[in-house]
């Protein structure tokens, strides 16, 4: 795997497996000067702006030792470098799970997707992994080893830390190990994908099974080319270019997966959706890798959290532009439970690409969202902070990051701020 980010390349690759290795790489960076990042699967590496110095790689993939499975306090404990995809595979064969999901679980490490808040589908139904980690273990950049949380939910107590250092990027400390609540497994899972001629139908139709008698596991609207693109994946005929798509995932008991699925089916059906279709295990995996190449082939991808409808009328509107504009397709995929909304866009150049950002950061702050711009060329990201702007409380971040990391050794510049 390489470590070269945004155009730098580490002089020092450290690969500490133990945690005394990882407290002692810490500290000898940190006294020397230097400036280190975190390194996981690489899945999310790449999300946030350009490092101010980059000198040390600290890998963690090697770092994952024993993981602590309490089946009867659904709890689980991992390292940092244990992927995502194992650790569901070990709690399968106890009828549990994570109650988070990450895109590339097989490659996506605990402590990357800790420290990145890596957003998943589910979110719609579960909410993200700050929401589950109670406990947590981190190496600060002198190489101290402190403690947050608990290993079971009733023994959390105090401040929740852990909470600070989710989504921190690894600027205040490496996260070096997790303590989650769990999740049992659905009985039973169905996925259903329905496709309409009018996006707004296709939004209202989302919006009513959201607010319906039950929650689905998780539900997203695909507009632009990736709507049809989804759908034929899955084995299905469009027969227009101009579709909007939505993909429902439900969970339950055999009987309570039949209720869903005839109250979907009927939804689309009374909305005049186009077609609509009940998945088989194939196709449904078909139609997720569909949407994960589409979101790792994209060279520029912006992601916008506010309420559900605002995502939808943002993401419409920002459609509109850069077609009007530039005559450019791009697609997007809105989490409706969630109010996240992911916009994806492969721009033919650079001069492009900048263009195409001012218009989403103009369009997302008209609707009261925050972004992160998660993929932009090298060029363009040079000149802008890939994060929203977060107002007064950049003075208490910075105040923190000072705090936690005085020699400015962990991940520098590459926060919110360019902290």
């Amino acid at each position: 795997m390489s470590h070269s980010l945004d155009g730098f390349t580490p002089s020092s690759i450290e690969r500490p497996e133990s945690l005394d290795e990882l407290s002692s790489t810490l500290a000898t960076v940190s006294t020397s000067g230097r400036s280190a990042t975190p390194w996981g699967g690489g899945t999310r590496i790449g999300v946030g702006n350009i490092p101010s110095s980059y000198d040390t790689a600290i890998d963690l993939s090697g770092f994952t030792g024993e993981i602590e499975h309490e089946p009867g306090d659904m709890t689980v404990v991992a390292n940092a470098g244990v992927t995502i995809g194992s650790l569901n595979a070990l709690l399968a064969k106890e009828g549990q799970r994570l109650a988070f999901e990450v895109r590339k679980p097989d490659r996506a490490t605990v402590g990357g997707s800790v420290a990145s808040n890596a957003p998943g589908r589910r979110q719609s139904s579960t909410g993200g992994i700050r929401d589950w980690v109670i406990g947590m273990q981190i190496v600060l950049a002198d190489g101290t080893i402190t403690k947050t949380g608990g290993r079971v939910v009733k023994n959390v107590q105090g401040y929740e830390l852990h909470r600070l250092h989710t989504g921190a990027y690894g600027t205040l400390g490496v996260v070096s190990q997790a303590a989650f609540k769990l999740l049992p497994l659905p009985l039973e899972q169905q996925t259903i994908i329905a496709w309409f001629d009018d996006e707004t139908t296709a939004n209202e139709v989302g919006m009513k099974l959201v607010n319906g008698l039950f929650l689905p596991e998780a539900i997203s609207v695909l507009s632009g080319p990736l709507a049809k693109h989804t759908v034929e994946a899955t084995g299905e005929t469009v027969s227009t270019d101009d579709v909007t798509t939505l993909l429902i995932k439900l969970g339950g008991g055999i009987r309570s997966i039949e209720r869903q699925v005839n109250e979907v089916v009927g939804a689309a059906g009374a909305a005049a959706a186009r077609g609509y279709a009940v998945l088989s295990d194939v196709s449904e995996r078909a139609a997720c890798a569909k949407l994960e190449d589409a979101e790792s082939n994209s060279s520029l991808t912006v992601r916008m959290t506010s309420r559900p409808l605002e995502t939808l009328e943002a993401s419409k509107a920002t459609r509109t532009k850069i077609s009007n504009l530039h005559s450019h397709d791009i697609s997007t995929i809105s989490d409706l439970g969630f109010g996240a909304s992911t916009i994806l866009s492969n721009p033919a150049n650079d001069d492009d690409a900048s263009a195409f950002t001012t218009i989403f950061v103009d369009e997302i702050s008209q609707h009261s969202g925050s972004y992160v711009i998660e993929m932009c060329p090298l060029n363009v990201k040079q000149s802008i902070d890939v994060f929203s702007d977060v107002g007064s409380s950049i003075d208490l971040m910075r105040r923190i990051k000072a705090q936690y990391d005085p020699t400015n050794t962990l991940n520098p510049g590459r926060f919110a701020g360019k902290i």
